[in-house]
């Protein structure tokens, strides 16, 4: 009986690690899937360029207006609408407009922003092709809904 077992358990150990067993070049599905189609721009880059901007400029896509701020304190407050959170881009949802932010009257950034009740962040820009998305922050959710706010009041 003893032999028995001897020859039974080594086995029973191989087929135990040969199940256990995953070949290393083969990634797991779920560590490389991931819902950010772009990475969000970190606290450096937004750093950058609340410090850069002097000017920013607000156009929008189906609307009759858009906003300019000539000073610098306002452009560098809407660099505080983004927030360093990474998002998830909805295919359903529309851009609002586009936000561009000036430095020594060059082109420093610009963004597509997306403001509705399902969609509230910023696509940025390079050379016309989306390059990271953020999330908006409570500032900026608060400065769209004021602004759309205003137009309802004025429409009455």
């Amino acid at each position: 009986m003893k032999s028995t077992l001897i020859l039974f358990l080594p086995v029973l150990f191989f087929h135990i690690s040969c199940k256990q067993a995953k070949p290393a070049d083969q990634p797991e599905k779920e560590a490389t899937v991931s819902k950010y189609q772009y990475p969000a721009l970190g606290n450096q880059d937004l750093t950058a360029l609340y410090a850069a901007a002097d000017k920013a400029d607000f156009i929008f896509y189906d609307h009759p207006f858009s906003i300019n701020q000539e000073d610098a304190k306002s452009a560098k407050n809407s660099v505080l609408y983004i927030s360093p959170a990474p998002v998830e881009v909805k295919a359903s949802c529309k851009p609002l407009g586009r936000l561009t932010w000036v430095a020594d009257g060059k082109i420093f950034r610009e963004a597509d922003f997306y403001m509705d009740s399902v969609c509230q962040y910023f696509i940025f820009m390079t050379n016309n092709q989306p390059v990271a998305a953020n999330a908006m922050s409570k500032s900026g959710v608060d400065f769209f809904n004021l602004i759309f706010d205003k137009l309802k009041q004025q429409g009455k």
